[in-house]
C-alpha cells in the first residue's frame, strides 16, 4: 500500500507544496540545497532516483530526504536512524517551508546501533549515508558494511561521505567552539574540554542543529564533547579498506584537503600531511552485479 501511494504521489503530481525561499535556519538551508545536491550528483548519476528505493543510513533530522524527494524527484526514501531527530521534520518543514504534510516517499525507522537491516525490506535499488560513518564504533564498522552490502540489489550502488574526518584541522567536529586548527590533536581531552566549557560567545548558524533546544547551551556543549570523545578516528584509507573487504568494489571516489593554517611541526613528526590536510571524502561503491 505504502508504494502505491509513493507512486500515484509522484505520477499525479500529488506532493505537497513547499516555499524554499522562506527558509530562515542556516543548518536547513545547507542540508535542504547543498547536501542534497551532492546526493544527487553523485548517486543520481548511477540511479535513478524517479524509480528508485533508497535507503538512508543515519537519516539525522531527514531534511535531505525531503529534498531528495521534493527537489530532486526520488521515488521512495527509508531513512533510519538511532535517534528520533527526524521526528521534528514535519514541525520543521512547516516552519522553513510552509509543508502543510510530509510526502509519502519518505518512511522512517529507528534501530538499534549495528541492528542487522538484511531481510527487513526488499532490496534497495540504491544507499546513501551523510557524515554518519566517523560515529559508528570501531568494531560495528565491517559487519554494518557487509549488512548494507546485503540489503543492496546486486549492481546497486552506495554514496557515502565523512567530513571532517578525524586528523583533519577541525576533526573533533568541535569548531563550533574552537576555532584552533588541529587542537585535538595538540592537547588532552581535559584541556580540550576546558576550552569548550568556557566558550560564551554565539555559535555560527549552519552549526546550530534542531538538537540544539533539546539539550540547552550547556547540555549542548556536553552532547557535542561526548560525541567526540566517541568519534572512531576514522581515515579514508581505512574506510576504502573496510568497504572493500565488505565486498564492494569502489566505483570512484574524491577526497579534498584542507588547510586553514600552516600544520603544526610537532603533529608533521607524527603524522603524514596527507591524513592532517584530508578533511573529507565522497565515496560511491557498488555491490557488483
Amino acid at each position: 500500500m505504502r508504494h502505491l501511494a509513493q507512486l500515484r504521489e509522484k505520477q499525479l503530481g500529488l506532493l505537497p507544496a513547499y516555499d524554499d525561499s522562506r527558509i530562515t535556519d542556516e543548518w536547513f538551508r545547507a542540508h535542504f540545497h547543498y547536501a542534497a545536491d551532492v546526493v544527487q550528483q553523485w548517486l543520481g548519476s548511477v540511479v535513478d532516483l524517479g524509480n528508485a528505493r533508497l535507503l538512508q543510513f543515519g537519516c539525522g533530522d531527514g531534511i535531505t530526504d525531503l529534498a531528495l524527494v521534493l527537489r530532486h524527484g526520488a521515488l521512495a526514501i527509508h531513512g533510519i536512524d538511532v535517534r528520533q531527530e527526524y521526528a521534528k521534520l514535519p514541525r520543521i518543514a512547516a516552519q522553513q517551508l510552509d509543508m502543510q504534510r510530509m510526502p509519502a516517499a519518505l518512511t522512517f525507522q529507528t534501530i538499534q546501533p549495528a541492528e542487522p537491516l538484511a531481510g527487513q525490506a526488499p532490496l534497495y535499488d540504491g544507499i546513501m549515508s551523510w557524515s554518519t560513518f566517523e560515529h559508528v564504533q570501531r568494531d560495528q564498522l565491517l559487519p554494518i558494511l557487509r549488512d548494507l552490502y546485503a540489503c543492496l540489489k546486486p549492481g546497486g550502488h552506495f554514496f557515502l561521505q565523512i567530513e571532517p574526518l578525524f586528523y583533519s584541522a577541525y576533526g573533533s567536529h568541535l569548531r563550533r567552539y574552537d576555532e584552533i586548527a588541529w587542537h585535538h590533536l595538540l592537547v588532552d581531552e581535559d584541556a580540550l574540554w576546558r576550552v569548550i566549557e568556557a566558550y560564551d560567545g554565539e555559535l555560527s548558524p549552519d552549526e546550530v542543529d534542531f538538537g540544539f533546544a533539546d539539550f540547552g547551551a550547556e547540555g549542548y556543549k556536553r552532547f557535542v564533547f561526548k560525541e567526540y570523545q566517541e568519534l572512531n578516528r576514522l581515515t579514508a584509507d581505512e574506510l576504502v579498506e573496510i568497504a572493500c573487504a565488505a565486498g564492494f568494489a569502489v566505483a570512484r571516489q574524491e577526497r579534498r584537503h584542507y588547510e586553514p593554517a600552516p600544520i603544526p611541526e610537532a603533529l608533521l613528526q607524527h603524522y603524514p600531511r596527507e591524513l592532517l590536510s584530508n578533511n573529507e571524502i565522497f565515496l560511491l561503491l557498488q555491490r557488483p552485479a
